[in-house]
């Protein structure tokens, strides 16, 4: 072969090298991404897309679960009757209001309460995180769910989402 048969196959060998790490370094890009409802920021993987549910402040599915937040007014919590004084006293009223099965136990997360269940919706069981957070004057509640069957795969994501849990002031 020709010496400059021989540089361009060379030069075209590396051109097509260069692509291919530039290519699988796009690829490697940030698997998160934050979103921000109201006063509060969390991170939630990339395959999550926004969606809407009824009573939900945010709703964001994924192929194999979900992620939501209701914020509920201190004031509005108190005039619906309940006497809530804190995250755990909210979680305890919300398990009760929605007759959640198997009396789960609520524990302290990284600034929230939390707790874990799981019901049978049209035939098929999911497995829930539910996380409260108290800050100022409102409650957040943020529920993660997936498949039963997938939970254990998911609760450590779960988990990283509920600690990425942040809020706003006003000042900035």
């Amino acid at each position: 072969m020709k010496y400059w048969k021989v540089r361009k196959l060379k030069k075209l060998g590396l051109v097509v090298l260069v692509m291919g790490m530039l290519l699988s370094l796009a690829a490697c890009g940030d698997l998160t991404k934050t979103i921000k409802s109201e006063d509060m920021k969390i991170t939630l993987s990339k395959e999550y897309q926004k969606d809407t549910l009824a009573n939900a402040t945010w709703y964001y599915t994924s192929p194999d679960g979900l992620a939501m937040g209701i914020r509920s007014l201190k004031d509005d919590v108190e005039k619906s009757g309940l006497e809530v004084n804190s995250a755990q006293d909210y979680a305890e009223a919300y398990i009760k209001a929605n007759s959640i099965p198997g009396s789960p136990q609520v524990k302290s997360g990284e600034g929230y309460v939390f707790f874990k269940y799981t019901r049978k919706v049209s035939g098929t069981e999911y497995s829930y995180l539910t996380c409260v957070y108290d800050h100022d004057d409102e409650f957040w509640l943020i529920n993660f769910a997936c498949y039963k069957e997938l939970y254990k795969e998911y609760e450590t994501e779960f988990f990283e989402s509920a600690n990425s849990v942040s809020f706003i002031e006003e000042d900035e």
